[in-house]
């Protein structure tokens, strides 16, 4: 029994020594370049958790921290550190230059220049980024990427769920989009760009934009598409499938539930109640389809997702005098009515071709073509939605033999004009855009060159409306056929 004791207490006690040496401890320390110079805000974490601070003016840091955790320390133009703190104090760090970082070359106004040397207000992503978020429209594929750019999507509607770009926010002078320019012009849409056509694009704010005058007041997206290199060709295949969902759908009331607040207007408004209780009743055990229906109106419209796909190969390559770049690519997007007549197609084609015709000479032609068909039924989504917020659930989508419902509203029922019973609106846009460039070099004058930039771009848009009568059956009682 005594041995037992001892065992026990020896257990006891280091249970308690462990959760003591767990506990949190003061950490404190500075935080220096390789010149031993301090660095200001550089982030400190405890690794896995939201714990940590910030250096100051003179790279110190202090916060309570658990002995034995790893620290994180980032700084921006610099090589994350991570430590594993024994408990040891002051902790002194030293962090070096991320050289690749700054070697990297981001695409500025008319140029190019590395990061190292920018002084303006500038951000960028890669093109690979963008192909790895699978979404039909390049715009929402913005959307977190790029510090500063707020991307607003007001719709999900097949081929009309582009997003509004902002630079300023809600302070973006009248309420204007920024400048886009891809590839050098100006005033092109980037929406319906494919991704894996895309080199990089990069936001100029504030002075960065200056050199594009009064129209880049609300700044610039420079967007630069894929070029050919060197080298033996290259192909690449890519191919992603999503499903577009929701966010929120509104829940509906049963019938039951809907006639008993019907009963309490007019008794409230002191009248007799329309609904007796033997009715709810019989609405709420739903024996009888034809007499008693709960109908979930957005239930019976809508499906619980919709497909989309894309997909695109491109080969790229060159030799000493000539490079190339080309691809192609299909996008289909599907809506999320049941039976949808709603659906978008897009087939996109693109060459980019540069050489040089000696060493002051060179040039560069770009071709592409975009074809956008775009389907809708002959009621627009705004319309499908006030019909479904007023649908009754005591009222038919479909009978029980499978016929259409009674007409909700001026002759609508949502779950039948959402199909191509009712026509379609057959939208069908092509798009050929055409951009060459010379850039002479003036052998005689070191750094002086003369460049010139010519562009077309043309637009053909065939809309077709078809309206067909359409059906809608209300229900005699008495007969079921």
């Amino acid at each position: 029994m005594k041995k037992l004791s001892k065992l026990i207490l020896l257990v006891i006690s280091f249970c308690v020594s462990f959760s003591l040496n767990a506990q949190n401890r003061t950490l404190s320390g500075v935080v220096t370049d390789v010149n031993n110079e301090p660095l200001i805000g550089v982030n400190v974490i405890e690794k896995g958790t939201t714990n940590g601070t910030v250096t100051n003016y003179d790279g110190e840091f202090e916060f309570e921290a658990t002995a034995n955790s790893t620290i994180v320390f980032t700084y921006i133009g610099f090589q994350d550190q991570e430590i594993v703190w024994d408990g040891r104090v002051p902790l002194n760090i030293t962090l070096t230059e991320d050289t690749e970082l700054l070697d990297e070359v981001v695409v500025v106004g008319y140029g190019t220049q590395r990061k190292a040397t920018i002084t303006g207000v500038i951000s960028s992503v890669g093109g690979d980024e963008l192909v790895n978020i699978p979404t039909t429209n390049l715009t929402n594929s913005l959307a977190g990427k790029i510090p500063g750019l707020v991307v607003l999507t007001r719709s999900g509607e097949p081929g009309s769920d582009g997003s509004t770009l902002r630079i300023r926010g809600a302070n973006t002078l009248g309420d204007n989009s920024p400048l886009i320019v891809v590839d050098g012009i100006s005033n092109r849409d980037l929406q319906r760009l494919d991704p894996n056509d895309i080199e990089n694009i990069t936001v100029l704010k504030d002075a960065s934009a200056a050199i594009y005058g009064s129209k880049a007041a609300n700044g610039v997206i420079l967007v630069t598409t894929k070029r050919g290199k060197t080298g033996k060709p290259q192909v690449r295949l890519t191919y992603n499938e999503g499903r577009s969902t929701p966010t929120v759908i509104p829940e509906s009331i049963d019938a039951a539930t809907y006639l008993q607040m019907l009963n309490e207007i007019r008794i409230n408004n002191g009248q007799a109640p329309q609904y007796s209780n033997e009715d709810i009743e019989n609405y709420r055990k739903g024996e009888d389809p034809w007499l008693y229906p709960n109908t979930d109106w957005f239930a019976e419209t809508f499906k619980s997702y919709a497909p989309q796909r894309n997909a695109n190969i491109s080969i790229s390559g060159g030799q000493e005098r000539l490079s190339y770049f080309i691809s192609a690519g299909t996008t289909f997007q599907d809506a999320i009515y049941k039976n949808s007549a709603t659906n978008y197609k897009q087939s996109n084609f693109r060459i980019n071709l540069d050489g040089s015709l000696n060493d002051y000479i060179s040039y560069g032609v770009d071709f592409s073509t975009l074809f956008q068909n775009r389907n809708y039924p002959t009621r627009s989504a705004g319309d499908i939605f006030n019909m479904l917020r007023r649908g009754k659930p005591n009222m038919h989508a479909y009978w029980p033999n499978g016929l259409n419902g009674p007409d909700i509203e001026y002759g609508n029922n949502p779950v039948v004009v959402t199909t191509s019973q009712t026509g379609y609106d057959d939208n069908k846009r092509t798009d050929l855009l055409l951009g060459a460039n010379v850039d002479i070099q003036i052998p005689w004058v070191e750094g002086l060159s003369v460049s010139s930039n010519v562009a077309m771009d043309n637009q053909y848009i065939n809309d077709k409306l078809w309206q067909l009568p359409w059906y809608l059956y209300s229900w005699d009682r008495t007969s079921y056929d």
